[in-house]
């Protein structure tokens, strides 16, 4: 077996790994880990990541309740038709595209949220797995309008280690990890700037 494989780190946007050997294991399976060559980390061979992204703890530990974040939304989308009619009739102006972004970015973090939350649900019996598919196709419909807009913008607002014309995101679990990437540098930032504002 080679001592180098093209295998994407869980922690950095590397896909270089070195892969460690056990010589008393059997042909089958040798592998005891990967280390990539980048940062350095290391990992077992069951926890090769299938997709390069944070995962739900990762990007969505310090997310609103789905509650609340459900009505800053509602509140919000009202906000956004209550200036654009207004706009329309010459009073004022209507949400840049900088504001549509973020607006598309958590209302698609919070539909993956709950298509994840559900999904967990069913498997304790406590929900339909038809719900489960419906958050689900709801859950794919936003990360794919966010995707594209991100595109249509020229990528301006992309600040994750993957851009949205990446090949990664061209599945159903790709639009999703590609919210979770966008989700977690939106948090960044906004930790960032609330860090520099109050030294």
């Amino acid at each position: 077996m080679p001592q180098h494989l093209a295998i994407a780190c869980p922690k950095c946007p590397s896909e270089e790994a070195e892969v460690h050997l056990d010589p008393r294991a059997d042909e089958l399976s040798p592998v005891t880990a990967f280390s990539c060559r980048l940062c350095g980390h290391r990992w077992r061979p069951t926890e090769v990541p299938y997709l390069f992204a944070p995962d739900y703890d990762q990007a969505y530990a310090d997310a609103p309740p789905l509650p609340e974040e459900e009505l800053t939304l509602a509140l919000w989308a009202e906000g956004i038709n209550l200036r654009a009619r207004a706009a329309h009739e010459g009073n004022g102006s209507a949400i840049d595209p900088g504001g549509y972004r973020l607006f598309y970015l958590r209302q698609a973090a919070y539909l993956d949220r709950t298509a994840h939350a559900l999904a967990a649900a069913a498997q304790s019996g406590l929900t339909r797995h038809q719900h489960v598919a419906d958050a689900v196709d709801a859950a794919v419909m936003a990360a794919d309008l966010l995707l594209h807009f991100d595109l249509e913008l020229g990528q301006v607002h992309v600040e994750g280690a993957l851009g949205a014309d990446s090949s990664q995101w061209q599945t159903s679990d790709g639009l999703r990890a590609y919210v979770r990437q966008e989700y977690t540098a939106w948090q960044d930032w906004e930790t960032t700037t609330r860090r520099n504002r109050h030294p």
